[in-house]
């Protein structure tokens, strides 16, 4: 930098000119060769570049790495106090304890801001076993409105931690580089509950690991983590386009992503990944809203793994490899408007075309079938909708043997708030399966066993101050068929519309209105043979046919595969079951057929 009149004023008429520059430089920058230190990948040079870093500390400065391999034997520090530190040698650790061996930033309550940390490179010159995730290659500690450079980081069991410790890293923006043979690349922490990690950037990133490091050991690219205790609300970090080529190699498991943590908008853009097992990441608590894009990959229909320590979902992963307009999601079921789609079940009964009654009353059944109802009474129609009792409620059923993730949308009338979410799961012979944990999670709420019903339900009630009317169910593997819906739980709702989503690499079917579940469905079939009698002109004949949901006041009407136009069928809904039919010979002859195929119906009436 040009020199000034102070600078001149302090110094001997007759200083060299290599004394002035190296006085000049050092109003700026501090070296370990000032102190001794050599870089030549020989001596132990920890002593001459921790005393360049205090001096850095103390004075406010930057501290350089000129080019050269430089040797610790133990870990380094570079207090607060500094501007930054740049790089252009290499920090190798020397030794085989775990140990952190650069660490940036002062902890506690400290901010560490406006920092810049350029050309970051450290390596271990043994490679770890990663045993111990003591053992890192370099420590940020809360920084704000910083840069951070990484070049390389190589060997260790934690490559690079942020680390959120009395206050929080906020607000600055990583440029990634190689990050290699580590068994967690990147790890984002908070050490006590006073500490966030939030609001990051991440550009880039080449996660890495060769063949025969640790082959029997997990690996991850970026795992999300807290001490216990510790803040768990990591949210907002967004990747720009990391690679991943972890190894995958049986027996374990290699994945981009692990989140151990219960925050959100986790989101990573334009992922590549190459020798990793089928999942972009792993969650093991109560993350959601987190979005994984996936530009390219080696395997096929990569997904989220959700542990069964997991008690949230809604996250999504977006597959741009390999057809990526299958990712978008799909309408499975809808009913816009559930008055207009409502008919009279019974004297008392309620119903609507597509859906299932269920109720939250005490059941002493265990089938799908016997926990579906065609209509039940506690339902009153109004000018708009359906109003439902607090035990009464209305779902979808689905056959999620293959789906697993679905999207609920519901509204009451006038956007009132209220109901709970709903969902009851049956194994693969439709019989209910009774509080297995992992069965069903669902976003923003925890699912909450009720007993009586056989039923999984929201903890809460869905409010838009809330932020929980739009809900995302996962359902367990042991999970065949689910009932997916709302319920009043809490007093009535009057509900008007009801959709279900899903993700569409499987196509799963509804069953309401099909022979296994015959619910949601307003008209009844049967068929027999009739073998009339001898019939004389003006005679009739009766027979009563089992029509399973048919009940007094539906429409009935039969129909008789005959040889001849002279019979008149007349049929009514008898008896709950039941629809009579009669037979009239309408023409001057008595006459005797054989027997044919008579078909029945019964028709509920939709509600005026």
């Amino acid at each position: 930098m040009p020199a000034r009149i102070d600078d001149l004023l302090v110094l001997d008429a007759a200083v060299s000119k290599t004394d002035l520059a190296k006085y000049l430089r050092d109003r700026e920058t501090v070296l370990p060769s000032d102190f001794g230190g050599l870089g030549d990948g020989v001596a132990d040079d920890r002593t001459a570049i921790q005393a360049a870093f205090d001096r850095a500390a103390a004075d406010q400065k930057f501290a350089v790495i000129p080019p050269g391999t430089w040797n610790v034997a133990a870990g380094v520090t570079l207090g607060g106090g500094a501007r930054g530190l740049i790089m252009h040698g290499v920090i190798r650790y020397s030794g085989t304890a775990p140990t952190t061996v650069l660490t940036l930033g002062d902890g506690g309550t400290v901010r560490n801001g406006e920092k810049h940390y350029a050309g970051l490179q450290v390596v271990r010159q043994t490679q770890s076993d990663w045993l111990d995730e003591t053992d890192i290659g370099i420590l940020v500690r809360n920084v704000d409105a910083s840069v951070v450079e990484l070049r390389l980081v190589s060997g260790f069991t934690i490559g690079m931690r942020t680390l959120g410790d009395g206050r929080g890293v906020e607000d600055s923006t990583f440029h990634l580089g190689r990050i290699l043979n580590n068994r967690i690349g990147l790890d984002i922490r908070c050490a006590t509950a006073t500490a966030w990690n939030t609001s990051i950037r991440y550009y880039g990133g080449h996660f890495a690991i060769a063949t025969g490091i640790n082959p029997t050991i997990d690996r991850f690219g970026i795992r999300l983590s807290k001490a216990d205790g510790a803040y768990s609300n990591h949210n907002r970090h967004v990747f720009d386009a990391p690679n991943f080529e972890l190894r995958q190699l049986d027996p374990n498991v290699a994945i981009p992503f692990l989140n151990e943590t219960s925050g959100s908008a986790i989101i990573g853009r334009a992922l590549r990944m190459e020798a990793c097992s089928p999942i972009v990441a792993r969650h093991t608590a109560a993350a959601q809203d987190c979005e994984y894009e996936v530009a390219w990959s080696n395997t096929y229909q990569v997904g989220i793994d959700y542990t069964a320590t997991a008690t949230r979902c809604g996250n999504t992963v977006l597959n741009r490899h390999r057809a990526p307009a299958s990712r978008h999601l799909r309408l499975l079921g809808s009913v816009p408007n559930v008055r207009a789609q409502a008919f009279r079940h019974s004297a008392t009964e309620i119903g609507v075309e597509g859906l299932a009654v269920v109720a939250t009353s005490t059941t002493s059944a265990t089938t799908l079938a016997g926990l579906s109802f065609n209509g039940l009474d506690d339902i009153t129609p109004t000018s708009r909708g359906l109003l439902l009792e607090a035990q009464r409620g209305l779902a979808f059923v689905v056959d999620c043997s293959q789906a697993k993730e679905f999207a609920l949308v519901h509204s009451l009338v006038g956007g009132a708030d209220g109901g709970r979410i709903f969902v009851r799961c049956f194994d693969a012979a439709m019989d209910v399966r009774e509080n297995v944990a992992g069965d069903a999670l669902a976003s923003i709420t925890t699912l909450l066993w009720n007993v009586p019903s056989k039923a999984w339900t929201g903890g809460a009630a869905m409010a838009d101050a809330s932020l929980n009317k739009r809900m995302t169910v996962r359902l367990g593997a042991g999970v065949a068929f689910a009932q997916i819906g709302i319920v009043g739980f809490d007093g009535q709702i009057e509900v008007e519309a009801l959709r279900l989503y899903g993700l569409p690499e499987a196509a799963p079917a509804l069953l309401c209105g099909t022979p296994a579940l015959p619910v949601g469905q307003r008209e009844f079939a049967a068929e027999v043979a009739w073998d009339l009698p001898n019939l004389a002109p003006g005679a009739t004949s009766l027979l009563d046919v089992t029509v399973n949901g048919a009940r007094q006041g539906d429409l009935a009407h039969a129909a008789l595969a005959s040889s001849t136009r002279f019979i008149e069928l007349d049929a009514a809904a008898w008896s709950n079951n039941t629809v009579r039919v009669m037979a009239r010979n309408i023409s001057p002859a008595t006459f005797d057929l054989g027997a044919a195929t008579l078909s029945v119906a019964a028709r509920k009436g939709r509600v005026p």
